[in-house]
């Protein structure tokens, strides 16, 4: 069921990977493991899975982006603590003036959803999303409480960036992938490779509210935190649609739309704490401290997925629907049960990619997870 390379003591972790794709032959999967920044497992299989099959990552992109805000915080380019109003004059309207990019990227900056509604190609073009972001007032007081911004992060950390380095998020993500096979914008000669994602209607409970006038604002925004309107299913993918549209694969959404194999998102990982491939660590470790204190935690004021979630400055630590290696790991999950992310004390880069998605919760993560931690030891007590 299975192809690739590990060390023996990985085993475990390959055999994991071979019973989840025994158990569901109707899934593809691949898993990749670096560890003291060399590649120990890099294997795959399933529903025509190959070496170098391309998942869309979907919200394991957002702790790319937050790898690269704090990268350019310790580089000097950014004051994560400044107002984004600093940066982005327009953005302080409608009482966002005290609004910080670590609110936006711990998710209290009270903007998961629009009153604007856009279209597929306001989306796509990304500058209409800008423009209503400027225009739209905080759902709540920010800092007073936080709920996951599906899809608004994208952009907003992507326009922070963009005007404190004068660089476009591309390029972020390129200098911190550091190699190929990470991709932000899929051209079109490798739109082949990319897995149809799809959710496995037995395995996962999708239910939105209905975005109509009736209902109540904090079910209808759970709805349009992923839609923006009329820009997207709430599901994210169908049959050539949403991240299954090369169109939109090849846009980049800058939430969702990393496009990448496992092999480079655990590279990836490993390049911000640990030498990977003779090139030093990307994060400083008073950086990597900094930017993993728990800042929200518990309920949200907006029941919004995923949930019991815990936020550093943009990253998820460890949780239950986060099953990390140790409470010193930090990364981001995706749809469907997808982690990546990256361990100090272990100097572990980690990711699981799957186009069959369930929940957030389930347990194909925790198993592979679980099956490294016997290798590497138990490290819960590590901070």
């Amino acid at each position: 069921m299975i192809d690739g390379v590990w060390e023996p003591a990985y085993a475990p972790v390959a055999e994991v990977l071979a019973d989840l794709l025994a158990e569901d032959p109707a899934a593809g999967a691949a898993v990749a493991v670096y560890v003291d920044g060399r590649p120990v497992v890099d294997v795959w299989g399933g529903a025509g899975w190959t070496a170098d099959t391309l998942a869309v990552t979907f919200s394991c992109t957002k702790g790319l982006l937050a790898a690269c805000a704090v990268r350019a915080a310790q580089d000097g380019a950014l004051d994560l603590d400044a107002p984004v109003a600093a940066y982005w004059p327009a953005f302080a309207a409608h009482g966002k003036e005290a609004v910080t990019t670590r609110m936006v990227l711990s998710h209290t900056a009270g903007l998961p959803a629009l009153d604007a509604d856009l279209t597929l190609a306001d989306a796509l073009a990304g500058t209409p999303v800008v423009a209503a972001l400027e225009r739209q007032r905080p759902l709540w007081p920010p800092g007073a409480g936080h709920a996951y911004h599906a899809m608004t992060y994208g952009w907003l950390v992507a326009e922070v960036l963009r005007r404190a380095t004068g660089e476009p998020l591309a390029v972020h993500l390129d200098r911190l992938a550091g190699g190929p096979d990470l991709l932000f914008g899929v051209p079109a000669a490798d739109a082949g490779r990319v897995a149809a994602a799809g959710w496995d209607r037995n395995r996962s409970r999708l239910t939105f509210p209905p975005d109509a006038p009736e209902t109540p604002w904090r079910q209808r925004t759970v709805t349009r935190a992923i839609t923006l309107g009329h820009a997207f299913d709430p599901e994210l993918v169908g049959d050539g649609a949403g991240l299954n549209d090369p169109a939109v694969l090849a846009a980049g959404l800058p939430a969702v739309g990393v496009v990448a194999t496992a092999r480079a998102l655990a590279r990836t990982w490993s390049r911000t704490v640990t030498e990977t491939d003779g090139e030093p660590a990307l994060l400083r470790p008073e950086t990597v401290r900094d930017a993993t204190r728990a800042l929200a935690e518990g309920p949200g004021v907006l029941d919004l997925p995923p949930p019991h979630a815990r936020w550093a400055t943009g990253f998820m630590l460890r949780s239950p629907i986060a099953p990390m290696l140790a409470e010193s790991s930090f990364g981001h999950d995706g749809a469907g049960g997808q982690l990546a992310f990256a361990d100090p004390v272990a100097r572990v880069g980690f990711a699981y990619l799957t186009n069959r998605l369930r929940n957030h919760a389930d347990d194909r993560a925790e198993r592979l997870v679980g099956a490294l931690r016997t290798v590497v030891g138990d490290m819960t007590s590590v901070r």
